[in-house]
């Protein structure tokens, strides 16, 4: 041992000179002499002495090498060891090693210190080299300062600042040695990372990463097998791997046992779970049937009931609440049936009492349910525009309409280029605007923009610009506003349809019909011709024009795939989208009159006084003679005499006086006062009244017929038909009532004989009311053509009886109507009433029938005379009330539906 502590000073103060011989200029020259080799009593002794000196000039040493400066650690333990073996006491060995460690850790410092200089002077190879070197000298030292881990730290800082160029770092080092440190402090630096992160992971419970990162430091180690030392061993790690290794089956087996565990406590804790949940929803269904057994729900009760036997088959008491459910159902459905045909009996006449209580609106939404289904609906169109494409176009269209700008572009002299009134407007409404390469490659006296107006919407100035400029046009596309050249315009169709059968389809007139006798000569008056309309609001030729006269004509032409086609009531159109939504107005302005009709109610006001007064006295009636007279009480004797006479007025014959003067002479009287016409008429006659009878027999006999009646009427009546009218279109209204009439006969002759065939014609008398509204523009007046008719039959019948050319008579029937007409058009205000026209008719009769001179004499004029007086005011007024209605004004609010604000039905 002695021999070898000396071999290795004399070979550490040979290198120590070799190095030194190789330096350039060095402040220190140290002078070591070898001494002989066959004392090792002294050899000791110096070496105990040079000691101290050896430690002074280490760090100047390993400066140079640092593997002399290991050679002399290793030397001087060795030292160590031989002088503790040649009797060095303890406190000289501590004292030794601690002086030992002392200068490493000065070396240590010193490399340390020279690194952080050159990692300052950005030299990353130098400072690596110098951290290799102090990481190489504290290689199996106990490292009590935690030197270790600022080197670690500090080579750790080098790699992240080299980088990739970190692995390559020994390639560039021109000494062999160094270059080999180099390689081995890195490589030892991550074995000891990777030892480092095994125990972390260990320490952690991740077996498995453990055990990865001391595979990965036993391969470093294995690929450098001089890296072994101290806490780097290639058994340690091992070691390491086997017990990470072992932990990681343990956990494993931990693991499973503790899933298992786990798995089973799941497994009785999801039974025990699922058995309480049974038995709470059984519980429930059992709370929900008899709630519902106690609302009289016997139904639900008895399904519930069946459940909890679906459940818990058997239980006898789910089965009793079926049972008991069942029979409480049928009794209740007798009383639910029995009561409900009781209210259905009810309602039933109700309803029939309502319908005796006339509507007085034009339009009634009575059903409100059907309604509320109804005004949901659409009509159908086919397009292919695609939902969110559209709402996003319709969002930018709508946001240009809203925003208002007063627009200065340019000037007089210096338009405005198209680009900057883009980026003013896309800045100013927040929408994106944007230039057609077509576009910017037109020469700006095309594009240039000059426009000053009041303020008006954006979509407005846009439209100017598109006018004012031939070459530019716009664009919603891709949610952006293009400015695009026409021939850019092409393109983009979108196939739809738009119903039209109630803007081309005409409307068929209702024209009235006259009411007349036909005439004497038999000709039957023709009805009025009515011209048949071509369409209700345009014809679908004219339709078909206005549309490529108004709507974007330009396009049409521009492109050959837009196309119109009206077809079956249908408008078939292949347009742009913005030239659809033009359509879509044009119609809807269209339509504004189409749904316009007019309530017309007419009011004919017929007012009557009527009076009439009769009193006259006859003397008729003795019939025949009274016992001791034979002589006959007829005027002009036997019957027989009077059938010659024929019929005359007042047929009556009988006597009124009688006195036989007992010769051979008698007198006869009869007094009659009798009117040539009826007083009265048909309707107001003189009939009842006061009919007196005064009988006088003697010698004279005597019979009085005294009859005084006095009358007076007044009649209001008003006729009242109401007619709902589309405008525009003509309509009428007949109430009438139909006779038959025999009008003449046709003699048919036959054999000799003559038979009457008779023919029976048809008078007709009532209310007809024919009317032709049209709304004005504003819908604040209606022009209104009226016809209204009013015809009274006279009845009865006047009959005459004629002969033809035979014995056979024959009666014909005239009769007699008394016709009101009034032809008229006038304007009236939106519900307002006029009197179109009336009639007033006075007729007074005064009629007197009497025996002259008589009836001149007082008190007898009232025994030889009849008075009759009879006086009639009549007048009739025609009253016409118009209203316009249009059925969406008449629609139920959403509070009448049930709709409250907010939601959606």
């Amino acid at each position: 041992m002695r021999l070898r502590y000396l071999l290795s000073l004399v070979f550490a103060s040979a290198a120590f000179w070799s190095c030194q011989s190789q330096r350039a200029a060095g402040p220190v020259k140290p002078s070591l002499k070898a001494e002989p080799a066959n004392d090792p009593a002294r050899a000791s002794a110096d070496a105990s002495k040079a000691a101290p000196a050896e430690l002074g000039n280490l760090e100047l040493v390993s400066a140079e090498s640092p593997e002399l400066a290991l050679a002399l650690d290793a030397a001087a333990q060795d030292g160590a060891q031989d002088a503790a073996q040649d009797g060095a006491t303890l406190e000289q060995r501590a004292e030794h090693l601690k002086l030992l460690a002392q200068r490493r850790t000065e070396l240590v410092a010193q490399f340390v210190r020279t690194g952080d200089a050159r990692l300052d002077q950005a030299d990353l190879q130098g400072a690596l080299e110098q951290y290799a070197q102090a990481y190489d000298v504290l290689r199996g030292s106990n490292d009590a300062g935690g030197q270790r881990e600022a080197v670690m730290n500090r080579m750790a800082k080098v790699k992240r600042l080299m980088g990739d160029g970190y692995s390559l770092a020994a390639a560039g080092v021109e000494d062999a040695t160094q270059r080999l440190m180099i390689k081995n402090a890195q490589a030892r630096l991550a074995a000891e990372q990777a030892m480092l992160d095994g125990d972390a992971a260990l320490r952690a419970g991740q077996h498995d990463t453990a055990v990865r990162h001391y595979r990965e430091a036993e391969g470093i180690l294995r690929f450098n097998p001089l890296l072994s030392g101290g806490s780097i061993d290639e058994k340690i790690v091992a070691n390491k791997i086997q017990t990470a290794a072992r932990l990681a089956d343990e956990a494993r087996a931990a693991a499973e046992q503790r899933k298992a565990g786990e798995a089973a406590q799941a497994a009785a804790q999801a039974e025990a779970e699922q058995r309480n949940f049974r038995e709470a929803q059984l519980k429930q269904i059992y709370t929900e049937a008899y709630r519902a057994f106690q609302a009289e729900d016997y139904a639900l009760a008895a399904q519930l009931g069946n459940q909890i036997l679906l459940a818990d088959a058997g239980n006898p008491v789910a089965q009793e609440l079926v049972d008991i459910s069942n029979a409480a159902k049928h009794q209740k459905f007798e009383q639910v049936t029995l009561r409900r045909m009781r209210e259905e009996w009810i309602e039933t006449f109700e309803q029939l009492d309502q319908s005796a209580t006339p509507q007085t609106s034009a339009v009634v939404f009575d059903d409100l349910e059907r309604w509320g289904k109804v005004k949901d609906k659409s009509a159908p169109e086919f397009s292919a525009d695609d939902p969110a494409m559209h709402a996003e176009k319709q969002d930018v269209l709508r946001r240009l309409s809203d925003i208002q700008i007063a627009p200065h572009f340019g000037k007089s002299d210096e338009p405005a280029r198209l680009a900057d009134v883009a980026q003013f407007l896309q800045n100013y409404t927040n929408v994106n605007f944007l230039l057609s390469p077509k576009v910017r490659e037109l020469d700006e006296e095309s594009t240039s923009v000059y426009l000053e107006t009041r303020e008006r919407s954006v979509k407005s100035v846009l439209d100017l610009i598109a006018e004012m400029r031939e070459q530019v046009k716009w664009k919603v596309e891709d949610g952006m506003v293009k400015f695009v050249t026409p021939e850019e315009m092409k393109g983009g169709q979108v196939l739809k349809m738009y119903e039209v059968n109630d803007l081309i389809r005409a409307i068929q007139d209702f024209p009235g019909t006259d009411i007349n006798v036909i005439p004497s000569n038999g000709l039957e008056k023709s009805d009025e011709k009515v011209e048949e309309r071509e369409a209700l609001v345009v014809t679908a030729d004219s339709l078909d024009q206005m549309i490529r006269s108004n709507v974007d004509p330009a396009s049409w032409d521009a492109d050959a795939a837009n196309s119109l086609k009206i077809s079956n009531g249908t408008l078939i159109v292949n347009q742009t989208p913005e030239v659809h939504a033009k359509i879509e107005r044009l119609l809807g302005d269209l339509r504004e009159a189409t749904g316009i009709m007019v309530d017309i109610q007419a009011r004919f006001l017929k007012v009557e006084d009527n009076f009439l007064e009769d009193i006259g006295v006859d003397f008729k009636g003795l019939g025949s003679p009274g016992e001791g007279s034979n002589a006959s009480f007829n005027d002009f004797g036997d019957a027989s005499a009077q059938n010659d006479l024929g019929a005359e007025i007042g047929q009556d014959t009988s006597a009124g006086f009688f006195y036989d003067d007992g010769e051979d002479g008698s007198y006869l009287a009869h007094i009659e006062n009798l009117y040539d016409s009826e007083l009265g008429n048909e309707n107001f006659k003189a009939t009842g009244g006061l009919s007196f009878q005064w009988t006088f027999l003697n010698d004279l006999e005597m019979e009085m017929i005294l009859r005084a009646v006095s009358k007076s009427e007044r009649v209001q009546l008003v006729t009242a038909p109401r007619v709902l009218v589309f405008n525009t279109a003509r309509a009428n209204l007949t109430v009438l009532n139909q006779v038959a009439y025999v009008r003449d006969y046709d003699v048919e002759i036959a054999q000799g004989a003559s038979i009457a065939d008779p023919l029976i014609d048809v008078v007709q008398d009532g209310v007809i009311l024919d009317v032709k509204p049209v709304v004005s523009a504003d819908r604040r007046f209606i022009t209104l053509e009226v016809r209204p008719t009013v015809a009274v039959l006279k009845r009865p019948i006047d009959e005459l009886a004629t002969g033809l050319g035979s014995q056979t008579a024959v009666t014909i029937q005239l009769p007699e109507l008394e016709i009101s007409r009034v032809r008229t058009t006038l304007p009236i205000p939106d519900g307002g009433t006029v009197l179109l026209g009336g009639f007033k008719v006075h007729e007074a009769t005064d009629q007197r029938s009497g025996i002259p001179i008589l009836n001149k004499i007082p008190f007898l004029s009232f025994l030889t005379e009849r008075k009759g007086n009879y006086v009639s005011n009549r007048k009739l007024l025609i009253l016409l009330k118009a209203s316009i209605v249009i059925p969406a004004e008449h629609e139920p609010t959403p509070a009448q539906l049930g709709i409250l604000p907010g939601s959606k039905r």
